[in-house]
């Protein structure tokens, strides 16, 4: 995985996924146990790989999701501190359609993926999305405003 750290700083370069439901009324989210907040289901780029192919690869790694068609919806540089650490992550977020009859949809509690208890996915309606912790908190608009453009955002979250 493209990830390093040096002097208290890290980088991180990641892909995630904005998982819909056929009709963009749910989304698919994801925290890691402890952490408080939600965050894009996805991970980070391995070397020599490109965006397009790791998140479908993180897709089939945490949830089994094969045959999906993402597409790039987001290209975002984000600076933030966390656990005392000052990252510096670049991510590509695509977005995933699934179809209607989809068996993540009979998930209806908060649940594992494959990668074991650590990992914790749940579905959200929309229009409740300004009520839950998501990190980062621009993403809250971009899901509300849905669209297909493709857009470029610089966040500084370090204040």
């Amino acid at each position: 995985m493209i990830s390093f750290k040096e002097e208290g700083k890290k980088f991180n370069y990641r892909v995630g996924a904005i998982i819909l439901n056929h009709d963009r009324t749910k989304i698919l989210l994801h925290t890691i146990k402890g952490y408080g907040f939600y965050l894009l289901p996805g991970g980070r780029v391995e070397w020599l790989e490109n965006c397009e192919q790791a998140i479908k690869r993180e897709l089939e790694e945490e949830l089994g999701l094969i045959n999906t068609k993402p597409r790039a919806r987001i290209f975002m540089e984000d600076f933030f501190i966390f656990n005392n650490i000052e990252f510096q992550e670049i991510s590509t977020n695509f977005v995933v359609e699934l179809e209607k009859e989809h068996k993540l949809f009979k998930q209806k509690e908060e649940f594992c993926g494959k990668e074991g208890e650590k990992y914790l996915y749940k579905w959200f309606d929309i229009k409740d999305i300004d009520n839950i912790v998501i990190k980062p908190e621009i993403l809250k608009n971009i899901i509300k405003n849905y669209n297909k453009a493709f857009e470029y955002i610089v966040l500084d979250e370090r204040q």
